[in-house]
C-alpha cells in the first residue's frame, strides 16, 4: 500500500501495551480519564466530550464523543442528537478562529469495519481542510506530513475553549 514509511520509535510502546490495559471501548476510556490510554481532550461536559484525534486525518481533527457508550445513530436520544450537534458546529468555529481552514469535512462511520469505524464508540470527525493540504509528500511519496504536532494544535485551541461553552 504505501510505497515508504515513517519511522515512529515511541510507538512500540503502544504495540506492547498488555490486552488487560487497552481492553474496553476506547472513547469510554478516555472519557474516565484512563492513565494508560493516550489522549488530548479539549473540552467535556456531562454528556459530550471533544478530543484530538491522536492519529489525525489533518491539522486540527477533532472528535466530538457522547460520554454514554453508544453504538449505532438511531439509539441516541433527542438530546444527545442536539448536544452533539451544536458541539459540533462549535468546534468548526473554534477552528475557523484558531487555524483559519479553508474547509471542513464532518462526519460519523457508522456501521462498524464495513463503514471504516476502528472504534465502537459514535462519534463525529470535524476534519480541518487547507488549501496546500497536500504536498510532494502525499502525491509522490504517499506519506501525511502535519505541520503541527497534536499537542500543539491541542494547546491553541484550549486557549480559545470558552468558545465551546454553553451560552
Amino acid at each position: 500500500m504505501y510505497k515508504h514509511h515513517v519511522y515512529s520509535t515511541s510507538r512500540m510502546n503502544w504495540i506492547k501495551k498488555s490486552k488487560a490495559k487497552t481492553s474496553g471501548c476506547l472513547f469510554c476510556r478516555v472519557a474516565r480519564d484512563d492513565p494508560h490510554v493516550e489522549k488530548e481532550i479539549i473540552y467535556k461536559t456531562k454528556d459530550i466530550m471533544v478530543a484530538m484525534n491522536i492519529y489525525p486525518y489533518n491539522t486540527g481533527h477533532l472528535q466530538v464523543v457522547p460520554l454514554r457508550h453508544v453504538e449505532k445513530f438511531e439509539e441516541l436520544s433527542e438530546s444527545e442528537i442536539a448536544s452533539l450537534f451544536v458541539m459540533t458546529q462549535k468546534c468548526v468555529k473554534l477552528l475557523k478562529k484558531v487555524l483559519n481552514p479553508d474547509g471542513f469535512n464532518i462526519g460519523m462511520n457508522i456501521g462498524g469495519d464495513v463503514a471504516g469505524a476502528s472504534v465502537m464508540h459514535l462519534h463525529v470527525h470535524v476534519v480541518p481542510r487547507f488549501v496546500r493540504d497536500s504536498g510532494f509528500m502525499e502525491a509522490a511519496c504517499e506519506t501525511k506530513v502535519l505541520p503541527q504536532t497534536v499537542s500543539q494544535v491541542a494547546e491553541k485551541l484550549k486557549k480559545e475553549v470558552k468558545m465551546l461553552k454553553s451560552e
